[in-house]
């Protein structure tokens, strides 16, 4: 390749408001004249305005579910070759794949033949493609939400081709382009100024995150479902959903208009009695003084299924937990309150915690900085809250990496059998250590940029749901203008941050 030839880049346009996003993105690059782009296509109804818009013009157009539509066989001897030559386990993304997962058998109990199909075949397509395109570079969500973002992902890894992923961190409204699954380039930052570092402290305190906290990305969230759409537009929706034939994609096996409208009258009265009994059984005040708190993350979750697989059973792990603490101690656990929006959990779940007789099931209005505040420790699996736990001066104690377990303050559960001493050293030895906590704010300012990602994501969403409604690539294409248009300052700093990665 000549000095001057662009640059090929894969694109990974998945399902929903993704495809939508990376577009912008690389709308953003392409004014530089130094890329040319290949597009992977998850969905039929996308796959008709990516070949036929005029925004990009794209070298090639994939549809990705071609690989495994209508295969019914598999190579039981290539995967064990794959799996030896890449040093992979198949089974473990398998399980963290919601769609084969116990959270979305609703239509279709996949075999292990089915699976194993589409897993031979998604490795095929990605393997071919990858070696005959050889890109520069991948441009894709953060690898968890399917199996196949998943495998292009480790394959690319294993090919030596950089991939680049928006990462929402754990300040709201804040990103870092990463190559990695958590972010690791602020922990790499942290590990190189702690060294030298003689900055004045600050006394970062609550009110710092107040306006910046998880709740402010889920009061985002809330806003994705129809909540404040007209009746009109709730029928208007439903009717076109169910008129039309779902696509023939593994997500959508088993699915037919009759079961897709049963299963809306269903999930709509199962929904209202898992709040009524969130409502009726669990706590709306902080009774006890000596206590741990739990988060529990939303499920399916891509965070737990993929970053932290053997801890994503949040039960067992309650359990474990509830094993673990000393006798004059409560384990509060949390509803997280978007789980809502994925449907309540089963009465059965919320039963099995309300069992355990040192364990109390703390209602999701409860403000969890209020928690936070009065808690002895945050344990937790990932996520936001034990970020937010450094605010207050608290112990953190997590089961899966995050880029702020580079602290002192914060401890890995790296083996179950060690957690009761675990809790107990952090409960009775923990010193906050503000330098550290210093260095780490100035790693995060460093690493990552303001963007409003959950915002920006609605907006995507809404586009999908009118390329999946008119199925009228003009309209799409009219409708992309004017999200990227008034979003372009914002994609413009993201265009320069995946510059800088290269």
């Amino acid at each position: 390749m000549s000095k001057n030839e662009p640059s090929d880049v894969l694109v990974w346009l998945d399902r929903g408001p993704y495809s939508y996003i990376n577009l912008a993105v690389i709308e953003s690059l392409s004014r530089l004249d130094k890329f040319d782009f290949f597009g992977i296509v998850a969905t039929d109804q996308d796959i008709d305005f990516f070949n036929n818009q005029k925004i990009i013009p794209f070298k090639e157009i994939t549809y990705y579910p071609d690989c495994y539509i209508n295969k019914s066989s598999y190579d039981i001897e290539y995967l064990k070759k794959f799996e030896k030559d890449y040093g992979l386990n198949l089974w473990l993304d398998v399980y963290g794949e919601r769609f084969f997962h116990e959270h979305r058998t609703n239509f279709h109990k996949f075999t292990k033949s089915e699976i194993l199909v589409i897993v031979e075949n998604t490795i095929k397509f990605f393997s071919e493609m990858l070696k005959r395109i050889n890109p520069k570079f991948i441009i894709m969500q953060t690898a968890g939400e399917n199996i196949a973002n998943v495998l292009l992902f480790k394959i690319a890894q294993k090919l030596n081709i950089k991939i680049l992923m928006i990462n929402p961190i754990h300040i709201h409204n804040r990103i870092v382009v990463s190559d990695n699954l958590t972010s690791q380039e602020i922990s790499n930052k942290f590990k190189e100024i702690i060294q030298n570092f003689d900055d004045d402290l600050i006394e970062y305190d609550p009110d710092y995150i107040k306006d910046k906290t998880l709740a402010e990305t889920v009061k985002v969230q809330h806003t994705f479902n129809f909540d404040d759409a007209s009746t009109k537009q709730k029928i208007s929706h439903y009717i076109n959903r169910f008129q039309n034939n779902p696509e023939s994609i593994y997500q959508n096996m088993g699915k037919s208009k009759s079961k897709m409208f049963k299963a809306k009258i269903l999930t709509n009265t199962e929904t209202k009695k898992r709040k009524e009994f969130l409502d009726k059984f669990s706590l709306f005040e902080i009774e006890d003084k000596r206590f741990l708190y739990f988060p529990l993350h939303t499920e399916p979750e891509a965070k737990i299924l993929t970053t932290s697989p053997f801890f994503s059973n949040q039960l067992a792990v309650i359990e474990n937990i509830a094993r673990s603490l000393p006798v004059d101690y409560i384990l509060y656990v949390k509803e997280h309150p978007g789980q809502g929006l994925k449907i309540w959990r089963s009465i059965e779940y919320y039963k099995k915690i309300l069992d355990l007789p040192n364990v109390k099931l703390i209602h999701p209005t409860v403000n969890a900085q209020d928690l936070i505040s009065k808690c002895s420790c945050v344990i937790s699996i990932s996520g936001s809250t034990g970020f937010e736990a450094l605010f207050h001066k608290k112990p953190v104690i997590l089961f899966s990496d995050e880029y702020y377990d580079c602290l002192s303050m914060v401890t890995k559960v790296n083996d179950l059998t060690h957690l009761p001493h675990l809790i107990s050293k952090t409960l009775t030895s923990f010193k906050f250590n503000n330098k550290e906590f210093n260095a780490l704010i100035m790693s995060n300012n460093l690493k990552s940029i303001s963007f409003p990602y959950f915002q920006i994501m609605k907006d995507a969403l809404t586009i999908s749901l009118l390329q999946t409604k008119n199925k009228n690539y003009k309209i799409t294409e009219k409708e992309f203008k004017n999200f990227y248009t008034f979003y372009k300052k914002d994609f413009d700093i993201l265009g320069n941050e995946f510059m800088k990665k290269l």
